[in-house]
């Protein structure tokens, strides 16, 4: 294992808001936080009506031996069930903390460090926190997945996180405190993607075959296989795949040496699509990342080398001898 700093009890306090139940970068990066970070809280967002999320989250970081953290359900619009893929797995009706703003605000005021936020979603609820308190803005930093420049896969349209929510994140980006953008640029990229070739879906795939699952990573198994099965509905002709997304932008807040950021000055456009203005707003937006040191770092924590191979059966020989008296035949 690396060393975990953020393990430390005087780490700072790190709020991770995810979409958690729909891509599996979600899940892995929960699966990351929870063994890297002690200070943890969740919030989900696009929560469902039956706050699905938020009991997803809870049974994951149950299971992954976290139950000290603690979970808020976020903003809930309508059509989050579309992207929720993880029915029929866990239990819906134990009791759900929904108060967010409170919550936030009291980490903030009983710290004297900045308070790390860590956005795998849409920003619906730090865009209330920061409407509500503006006075907090300087205190929390801000790290989010999401935002292009210059190219994209669907350039007339901005990335998820984003488009779930544009109107809170042109909120959120003009009153945050040197937000930073890890932009879908540079996270959709090959050597980020986890296919069903890949070692650790596959490793996945044999806990979950197995005939007593590991119950620490089932619920994350069955993420990956709902996932990969509605991205092939999706595109039938194309190999299905997850880019770890959001493992790089929790890394990202956690330690400076794995993404290059620079400042940018640019125009948020109504639909949360950005665009170069010198009498724009300034944003820190990456550059790079270092692929082959995020690597390194995910391999600490998620199964990343291949499967071993079964063991070759043992040769029999079609012919039988008599051993001497005195020989001991091998086991």
């Amino acid at each position: 294992m690396f060393p975990c700093p953020f393990r430390e009890t005087n780490a700072p306090h790190v709020l991770v808001q995810t979409d958690i139940g729909y891509d599996l970068d979600d899940a892995l990066a929960l699966w990351i936080a929870a063994r890297t970070v002690g200070h943890l809280t969740v919030i989900t967002t696009d929560e469902t009506r039956d706050y699905q999320r938020a009991h997803l989250a809870r049974e994951l970081l149950d299971r992954l031996g976290r139950r000290d953290v603690k979970v808020l359900a976020g903003h809930r619009p309508p059509g989050a069930e579309q992207r929720f893929l993880m029915d029929g797995l866990v239990g819906t009706t134990a009791p759900v903390c929904t108060d967010v703003v409170d919550y936030v605000v009291d980490a903030c005021e009983t710290s004297t460090q900045p308070v790390l936020w860590v956005g795998m979603g849409p920003v619906t609820d730090l865009d209330n926190i920061l409407i509500d308190r503006p006075d907090l803005c300087e205190q929390i930093q801000l790290t989010m997945m999401g935002g292009w420049l210059d190219s994209y896969r669907r350039p007339d349209r901005a990335s998820h996180n984003v488009r779930m929510d544009p109107h809170a994140f042109g909120l959120v980006m003009r009153l945050a405190h040197r937000p930073r953008l890890v932009m879908s640029t540079h996270t959709n990229h090959d050597a980020l993607a986890i296919t069903p070739a890949s070692p650790l879906y596959q490793w996945l795939n044999q806990w979950l075959t197995m005939p007593e699952a590991p119950f620490d990573f089932e619920l994350i198994a069955h993420n990956a296989t709902r996932w990969f099965t509605h991205r092939t509905r999706r595109a039938p002709n194309a190999v299905p795949s997850s880019w770890m997304s959001d493992p790089v932008t929790l890394l990202a807040a956690l330690d400076d040496s794995l993404v290059d950021f620079t400042t940018e000055t640019v125009r948020i456009q109504r639909d949360g699509r950005l665009v170069r203005d010198a009498d724009g707003r300034s944003l820190q937006v990456s550059t790079a990342i270092h692929y082959d040191d995020v690597l390194t770092r995910l391999s600490h924590v998620l199964p990343m080398t291949p499967v071993p191979a079964p063991p070759a059966p043992l040769s029999h020989s079609t012919h039988t001898t008599e051993s001497a008296p005195d020989e001991k035949r091998a086991p």
